[in-house]
């Protein structure tokens, strides 16, 4: 009885003082998970009402449009949360000089998007919903970076309340267009105006928490230099990156058709469905590491594989959920026509503890400057994804491009890790989240216990 007393005590100490981050972690899962589970709902009446190709057609858009929209990335993301962390006095310039190169980066990117519809030869409905996605870049980046403020200040309730406002409202606008008898184009459109709402909610929350003033913000070359020159190969790293996350998609449009891109965006979405909960919680956590990282290196050490040990077990819970409950979701939610995707997610989803590890290796990049590293991999991933896809794709049309995500996540996330000397012990803890996974609970409890008493 007395040991129970003390693990509770133990515990409940560990609550009350990191009581802000838990409730951060929450609020990010809990609202995600409802506007998932809404969005999922959506999709899947949509997805039956456009059928394979027509929804193929629209998810291979909104693929390229993401394909364009890595321009206004410029690997500063991680950056700006660590900045504005470290430099509590100088926020306003921090915004103002990322706020400028950012934007400027998303509309050069919806430029390139309108160009690249115009040079190809494709209906014009196809093109104008290439049109309509070009919209939709600027508009998402703005929605993207208030969400940044609120991550640095451990509040990011805000921006996930506003996702998931947006999504509610639009999601209800589009079960409206399908009892309408709405064409496809209409639902290209319904997108632009999500992201239109949310960045105008995200702007409101930011007023509210009392941000620095737009008139405060201001633009510094000095700082843009610096931080242009410690992210370029980040940047480098997240077009690899989105080129093999998005990559699948638009060579399916162009190696085997529309209706293929429909059969694995269902399974994509599906087996993505969960991905939103080790983003949060690593972005939960992301400011105590880099405190962590300052003060601490045997704790961050500990911290980083207790993280890489949560994700791991996450991803194999997915793997497990989807090849018991898979097939019948989709043929509940979607479908018989869409049949042909169930082999596609039982592949898809063997991806998942890879992305979720990813996201954990990516947060250390930033904090252990490890740009480097994060440059190659993401580059070493993405010449394997277009390798496999062109080799797979025409033989076995979206389970071939399934398998290339697959074999692309596995090289870039774990493989390639135990090559560079600096990224062995990376490479170590991932492999013991891998195949000691027993072990995890008892870390976790160990760690609680520390950290209570320190």
């Amino acid at each position: 009885m007395r040991k129970i007393f003390i693990a509770f005590r133990t515990f409940s100490s560990l609550v009350r003082r990191y009581w802000r981050f838990i409730s951060n972690s929450l609020w990010l899962i809990s609202d995600r998970l409802l506007a998932s589970l809404i969005g999922l709902l959506v999709v899947a009446v949509v997805a039956r009402y456009l059928g394979p190709s027509e929804f193929g057609l629209l998810s291979y858009t909104f693929s390229t449009a993401l394909l364009f929209a890595v321009v206004g990335q410029l690997g500063l993301d991680g950056l700006v949360i660590r900045e504005i962390v470290n430099r509590p006095d100088d926020v306003p310039r921090v915004l103002g000089t990322v706020f400028v190169l950012k934007f400027s980066g998303h509309l050069l990117g919806a430029a390139g998007l309108v160009v690249y519809a115009l040079s190809i030869g494709v209906h014009s409905t196809e093109r104008a919903m290439l049109f309509l996605a070009a919209a939709f870049i600027p508009l998402a980046s703005l929605s993207g970076f208030f969400g940044l403020w609120f991550h640095s200040r451990v509040q990011a309730r805000y921006s996930a309340i506003s996702s998931s406002i947006s999504a509610l409202l639009v999601g209800l606008g589009k079960l409206g267009l399908v009892w309408s008898g709405a064409a496809v184009m209409a639902f290209a459109a319904a997108n632009v105006v999500q992201v239109l709402i949310a960045a105008m909610l995200s702007f409101r929350f930011y007023k509210r928490q009392k941000g620095p003033p737009l008139s405060a913000w201001r633009f510094s070359p000095a700082l843009a230099k610096v931080l242009l020159s410690e992210s370029w190969m980040l940047f480098l790293g997240s077009i690899f990156a989105i080129v093999y996350l998005k990559i699948d998609m638009i060579m399916l449009r162009w190696l085997a058709g529309p209706a293929e891109v429909g059969t694995y965006a269902v399974a994509a979405t599906l087996s993505e469905a969960a991905y939103f909960v080790p983003a949060a919680l690593v972005a939960s956590v992301f400011p105590k590491l880099i405190e962590s990282a300052k003060t601490d290196q045997d704790l961050f050490g500990r911290q980083l594989q207790t993280v890489f040990d949560v994700l791991w077990l996450a991803g194999l819970g997915m793997i497990a959920t989807m090849f018991l409950l898979g097939g019948p979701l989709i043929r509940l939610l979607f479908g018989a026509q869409y049949d042909a995707s169930i082999p596609v997610l039982l592949v898809h989803v063997l991806s998942a503890p890879f992305l979720f590890m990813r996201i954990a290796f990516t947060r250390w990049t930033i904090i252990g400057g490890g740009a480097t590293f994060f440059m190659l991999t993401e580059g070493l991933g993405a010449l394997t994804n277009v390798a496999f896809n062109f080799l797979l794709i025409p033989h076995y049309g979206s389970i071939g491009a399934a398998l290339a995500t697959l074999v692309s996540y596995a090289t870039a996330t774990y493989l390639a890790l135990a090559i560079p000397r600096r990224t062995r012990p990376i490479f170590v803890m991932m492999s013991r989240s891998a195949f000691m996974p027993w072990r995890a609970p008892k870390d976790f409890f160990n760690y609680v216990r520390r950290s209570a008493h320190a």
